[in-house]
């Protein structure tokens, strides 16, 4: 329906980005739940809904302390030397942290194809060189699930403390 005034359409509204002034002619929506039910799902926008990456796995497990914990589906085994020792180390779990600054900066200057690897490292606080060892020996729906935990960081982290 068009308004004889203004010769708009109901529900529209005018910019003129010419001005320096610009003049904006806003009409209320008003909805009503015959409104609603007469589009089709594929016309809704959904604004209270959250991406599915930004999800924790449901398997993740949430630590008092803020980071979460993900068992993997496929257990990782590798060998590691130090202080002369051979020993093997077993991951069935990744922890990750919060990211920090300091983790950013260190992930934007790794090299592009480095980058997933090194944050995996920096978030689950293990050595650049054994994350490179885990990381090829990772599931790919691990490193999925792994990339949904970080996604989910920057999404819905933590509450700021009000104490």
């Amino acid at each position: 329906m068009t308004n004889k005034t203004t010769g708009k359409a109901k529900g529209e509204f005018a910019i003129d980005l010419d001005e320096d002034d610009a003049v904006v002619d806003d009409t209320e929506v008003v909805e009503t739940d015959a409104q609603t039910e007469a589009f089709a799902d594929d016309d809704i926008v959904d604004e209270d809904a959250t991406d599915p990456l930004d999800k924790l796995p449901p398997h993740a497990i949430r630590n008092d302390d803020g980071t979460i914990t993900l068992p993997l589906y496929e257990t990782v085994r590798i060998k590691v030397r130090a202080s002369g020792k051979v020993r093997e180390k077993v991951y069935e779990s990744l922890t990750f942290h919060r990211l920090t600054g300091l983790d950013t900066r260190v992930i934007g200057e790794a090299p592009e194809n480095m980058q997933n690897i090194v944050t995996f490292a920096r978030s689950c606080r293990l050595n650049q060189a054994v994350m490179n060892a885990v990381w090829d020996k990772l599931d790919a729906s691990d490193i999925a699930n792994g990339g949904r935990v970080l996604n989910h960081f920057l999404s819905s982290g933590r509450k700021t403390r009000t104490s």
